[in-house]
């Protein structure tokens, strides 16, 4: 059966810090593709951008790497969203053995999500773990983990669902939320606007324009640019 992995999350914007670890892992699972999964934001939540903005930057950074591609099933499915329903619906539409991938944090915290017991149903989950963080999965989970994780790759494959592998990535210590301050930072023109002096904006703008160039890809980082994105206060 053909295998896809699969990677959801908020994407706003989308990073390096979101995909390197998740391409890294592609060849020790020996799966070919990515599918970066916008998720569908409730309509109470505050974003810094819309959904057309979102998913175009994830456009574009797909566009980086031939291994990934845009996976927007989540977008188009009726609210509210939640991922087990989401991936009972990529299921139901290939029908393809899927290895979700979820960092170590979200798995600490599993049993809030909706219906978590039955996420096995639909997948695999393949948890990213940072290879320099100590694993400390909740004492509630660890025997639901010992029944279901496997060290094998070969059972990713041949099993349709119903594990958990747990993989040592590298750490990519960057956020969204960084990169959003980052790049308003950039976006600030007077030193009224940062409170800060002029040498200290000087060293705040380099500063935030490294770490752009480091971890957002160039054509996501030209895409905020050229839409103004991330600039008000009020995008925080």
């Amino acid at each position: 059966m053909a295998i896809c992995a699969i990677l959801g999350g908020t994407f706003n914007p989308p990073h390096l810090g979101h995909v390197s670890p998740a391409l890294h892992l592609l060849s020790e699972l020996n799966i070919d593709a990515l599918g970066l999964m916008p998720c569908k934001l409730a309509p109470h939540k505050a974003v810094a951008v819309s959904e057309k903005h979102r998913v175009n930057m994830v456009k574009l950074c797909c566009e980086q790497d031939k291994r990934l591609y845009p996976e927007l099933i989540e977008l188009s499915l009726v609210s509210p969203s939640y991922t087990v329903k989401t991936l009972r619906a990529l299921k139901e539409r290939d029908n393809k053995t899927i290895c979700f991938f979820i960092g170590a944090d979200s798995l600490y915290n599993l049993k809030s999500w909706f219906e978590w017991e039955r996420l096995l149903d639909f997948c695999h989950l393949v948890v990213m773990r940072r290879d320099s963080d100590t694993f400390t999965p909740p004492d509630d989970l660890v025997e639901w983990l010992k029944a279901n994780k496997t060290e094998d790759v070969l059972q990713l494959h041949a099993q349709p669902n119903g594990l958990v592998y747990l993989a040592d990535t590298p750490l990519h210590p960057v956020s969204s939320t960084q990169l959003r301050s980052a790049v308003q930072t950039n976006a600030s023109s007077t030193l009224q606007e940062t409170h800060l002096n002029e040498t200290a904006l000087h060293d705040a703008k380099f500063q935030a324009t490294k770490l752009i160039a480091k971890w957002l890809p160039k054509a996501v980082a030209d895409y905020i640019h050229t839409h103004r994105l991330y600039q008000e206060l009020s995008n925080k």
